[in-house]
């Protein structure tokens, strides 16, 4: 390198601190001369979001964490710069507007807090982290006032893009998706057998799986959907359209997808499309069909609009007393919850299962040895279990396990997608081959439990009932169940939360009467417990 090129580098490498630091001191002086306020102002909202920030830290954490975790959301990193890069391209018009504070929204932040103290007290992150987001929001409504939060509301609506939501459509988008390809597949004239989510054509199998929901096609066109109607139109009813058809293109899309990646596969004698390059296919047609949306929609662009800041006849920058008199507000809107929640959630935990569990004999039945049978019911996360059997006169016997979760923490609650009666492991040698619900009534409630046929690789089989016990009430409605845990948090209510599980080996596959001498035995049991 010549002492030329490295004296060059050497300059250059130097100047950039120094133009960097004038740079920044050039805008932190802009910033004190901007108007109407805006200067203290703005350094309100940067405090508002570290108390965001603060209080909520694991709920923003858990935000963060899944947009690195999946890609169906890493789309999340971007929603903030976009949402300031929609304030920063319209700053002209927002800096003429005149923030005040406003107190009514206060009543905004508030319902914000308990719908997060519900999602805490359920374990239901996804109300946590709406709940967070939504607390953000109404406090920059606070900060901001009515008149420059009416005008700002897309950008700030938008951050609810940051909560990765969207997976509970996946059953839903899986079902369509298998429905519309064998449709056409029927239209086009081949045979199709069905069964649930698989299909077979004469050339092969094909099963519709998570990854082709369409989920991650879906939320990217909603979330750039969205973006492109509040650029380019600035009718309300045109925007509405184009929101809609950002919805509803890309579950077509996924269909038509489906389908043609069948048909590659079918007509090439399944070398095609059957591997990694069907992700290939379908992933550059539906980089076509967004495209093609949105080329259509430009052709309906408005003309730019340039709104004119109307500013009210006594609107006034709000003094230093009104500003601080809020902050206040907002300090114990924002910080009240988590202490709250940890006391209402430390009078819970109550780990040692009920007396009635130990029962040894009820009525005509007595508690016996194991059987062995070649299934048993295993929560790893539960806080304590107990499992016992039964036998009758008849010689007839049960299995009865219980299993509380106490004080529940994140993936070990009593309503998890991980509480499964047949493990990955034990899959390999057990299936479910049906379910069920049985409902009958008892005094003045009725109890629902699920029913569940298992069958080992050998054809022995099994008959499983499952339900939750909370509150001397039996049922096997998650969503019921998550409600009645919020109430009972709510209210302080100390009594289990349990998860019941009976299970049945039958003489010769008989189901029928195995479901009989469950539910006998399960009457009797819960009516001399008198829950």
């Amino acid at each position: 390198m010549s002492k030329t090129t490295a004296y060059s580098w050497t300059y250059l490498l130097c100047s950039i601190p120094s133009k960097w630091f004038y740079g920044v001191r050039a805008h932190a002086n802009s910033l004190r001369h901007l108007p109407n306020g805006w200067s203290r102002t703005l350094g309100y909202l940067l405090l508002l979001v570290l108390l965001s920030g603060g209080c909520f830290f694991g709920t923003w954490s858990s935000i963060i964490e899944i947009w690195a975790r999946s890609k169906t959301y890493t789309h999340g990193f971007v929603i903030v710069p976009i949402s300031l890069w929609l304030i920063w391209s319209r700053r002209d018009y927002y800096l003429r507007l005149v923030p005040t504070v406003a107190y009514s929204p206060l009543l905004a932040v508030l319902a914000g807090g308990f719908l997060w103290l519900c999602g805490d007290l359920s374990h239901i992150v996804i109300i946590k982290q709406v709940a967070a987001v939504a607390m953000l929001v109404a406090g920059i409504w606070v900060v901001l006032g009515h008149t420059v939060t009416l005008s700002l509301s897309f950008p700030l609506l938008f951050l609810f893009f940051m909560v990765p939501m969207g997976e509970e459509l996946i059953p839903a988008l899986i079902e369509f998706t298998t429905t519309f390809t064998v449709k056409l597949i029927r239209l086009t004239g081949l045979p199709v057998y069905r069964d649930g989510h698989y299909f077979t054509l004469t050339s092969g199998s094909w099963s519709v799986i998570e990854a082709c929901s369409g989920i991650s096609y879906l939320i990217a066109s909603v979330t750039l959907g969205f973006v492109f109607a509040y650029l380019n139109y600035s009718h309300y009813w045109k925007r509405v359209l184009f929101m809609l058809l950002s919805v509803v293109v890309p579950i077509v899309a996924n269909g038509f997808r489906a389908y043609m990646i069948v048909m590659i596969g079918h007509l090439s004698d399944m070398t095609l499309a059957v591997g990694v390059d069907h992700l290939v296919y379908g992933g550059v047609f539906f980089g076509v069909v967004m495209l093609l949306l949105f080329y259509l929609g430009s052709f309906w662009r408005d003309p730019p609009f340039t709104p004119i800041a109307i500013v009210p006849r006594k609107a006034s920058v709000s003094s230093t007393p009104q500003q601080l008199a809020v902050s206040v507000l907002l300090l114990a809107g924002f910080g009240i919850w988590q202490p709250l929640a940890a006391t209402l959630l430390d009078k819970q935990g109550q780990l040692a299962l009920p007396a009635y569990v130990a029962t040894q004999a009820l009525g005509d039945w007595r508690q016996t040895a194991d059987p062995k049978w070649l299934w048993e019911p295993k929560f790893p996360r539960a806080a304590e279990h107990s499992k016992a059997f039964y036998s009758d006169s008849h010689g007839n016997s049960v299995g009865l396990y219980y299993a509380s979760f106490g004080k529940e923490e994140q993936g070990a609650e009593l309503v998890n997608s991980e509480n499964a009666l047949v493990s990955a492991v034990e899959s390999r040698r057990l299936r479910i081959s049906a379910t069920d619900t049985l409902a009958f009534a008892l005094g003045q409630q009725t109890v629902t439990l699920n029913v569940t046929v298992l069958k080992e690789n050998s054809g022995q089989v099994l008959v499983v009932m499952d339900s939750y016990q909370l509150s001397g009430e039996i049922s096997n409605n998650r969503y019921w169940v998550k409600a009645r845990q919020l109430v009972k948090h709510l209210s302080g209510d100390t009594s289990p939360e349990l998860k019941l599980v009976l299970w049945v080996q039958p003489d010769n596959d008989d189901i029928a009467s195995a479901k009989r001498l469950l539910t006998g035995f399960l009457t009797a049991w819960l009516k001399q417990q008198s829950i």
